[in-house]
């Protein structure tokens, strides 16, 4: 038996495309190539970043806020998209609302929701399917950034290492195949930071065949571990290309079956003109190759993720600048004057510091960044 099955990465309207993704123009969002393997697939999944809504409720965040009317739903269904993965960073940026709106826009479309829920109890963590005889396990998990969910909350399923574990140890049991989508890691690095390489090793551990990291925007490289493969960054199917030359670029993954075998097959895509993405004329990978080769160098690895902290540095610095003397003593003297206006915050500082401290990628990059500064002197005694 035969089949096969496609996995794109972050997929969501602009403002320069979003009349076609409203209308369902196929054709001019995605070219014939692209139509045509969607079409011809058993089953085919994508990551929905962003919120289908036409509220006007907002998550309370800093940074992109990724929200489109929710009949823009038609795009997908006419590509013919089988399973949106929400567990992701943008699934919240509507508000509760939007997360319930995204849902009931799938659910009208036909296309099954994985990852997100309108409260922490009702979030489908996985699904199984049968493809060329061969039944894959899907299990997909967020890291914690806006889109924590609660009792009464909508929001996403985060990771949490033992009831991960657990899970996909229970999901191996009832599948051949496990792939393990996971929206995570360092946004425009092309490596794993050490605790998604941590992760990835820990998820194949407990049965994993396939790891595959989103989020981070831009493609990276892979490794293999104990007969899993590990994908750190996909990265984008079609988003707005903000980094031109590195977000512009993503892997479109075929998982290909025949007589039971399973073979993981890439296919890089491109974006044009932030409006539309086709499938690349050429297919080259030597630059992916050569990363795949470095990867198990941590040494490398870790100078070259040194090298992108010291740049993203000053963002966290300014959001946890400590206070000089005279500040100090000021706040004693006035102390509910210094915290309105002494202290100079505003409501956009607050909202980034507690955003890189409950976001793991941030805090991350931010530990790394000021541990090196530190070590080098590099900074005013």
């Amino acid at each position: 038996m035969t089949g096969n099955i496609l996995i794109a990465g972050d997929l969501f309207p602009n403002e320069k495309n979003l009349a076609d993704f409203r209308a369902g123009a196929v054709d001019a969002l995605f070219g014939e190539k692209l139509v045509g393997m969607f079409a011809n697939a058993d089953l085919t999944l994508c990551n929905l970043e962003g919120a289908l809504s036409d509220s006007g409720e907002r998550g309370v965040k800093t940074g992109p806020v990724k929200v489109a009317p929710a009949d823009a739903v038609a795009a997908y269904r006419k590509l013919g998209v089988d399973v949106c993965l929400l567990a992701n960073n943008h699934v919240t940026d509507g508000g509760a609302q939007g997360v319930r709106d995204t849902l009931k826009a799938l659910a009208g479309a036909g296309i099954h929701a994985v990852g997100a829920g309108e409260n922490e109890a009702s979030i489908p963590h996985s699904f199984v399917r049968e493809v060329g005889g061969v039944r894959f396990g899907f299990y997909n998990v967020s890291e914690t950034m806006y889109n924590k969910p609660g009792r009464d909350i909508p929001g996403v399923w985060l990771y949490d290492e033992y009831v991960v574990c657990r899970e996909l140890a229970e999901c191996k049991r009832a599948c051949d195949y496990l792939v393990v989508i996971y929206h995570g890691g360092i946004e425009k690095f092309p490596f794993p930071s050490p605790e998604t390489r941590k992760r990835f090793y820990r998820m194949a551990d407990n049965g994993a065949d396939l790891i595959v990291a989103q989020h981070t925007h831009c493609v990276g490289c892979e490794e293999r571990y104990h007969g899993a493969r590990l994908i750190y960054g996909q990265g984008d199917f079609l988003l707005k290309n903000f980094a031109p030359g590195l977000t512009d670029t993503g892997l479109l993954l075929e998982l290909a079956v025949e007589d039971g075998q399973v073979d993981v097959r890439k296919h890089l895509v491109r974006v044009v003109d932030e409006k539309c993405v086709r499938y690349a004329e050429k297919q080259d990978f030597a630059a992916y190759d050569a990363r795949s080769a470095q990867v198990g160098d941590e040494d490398y690895v870790y100078r070259q993720l040194q090298k992108f902290c010291e740049g993203e540095l000053r963002l966290y610095l300014t959001a946890f600048k400590s206070p000089s003397r005279l500040r100090v003593r000021l706040a004693r003297l006035f102390p509910k004057a210094y915290r309105k206006w002494l202290f100079g915050y505003r409501e956009r500082d607050l909202r980034f510091a507690l955003h890189t401290l409950r976001s793991e990628q941030n805090r991350e990059t931010a530990i790394i960044g000021i541990q090196d500064l530190l070590q080098s002197g590099g900074y005013r005694r």
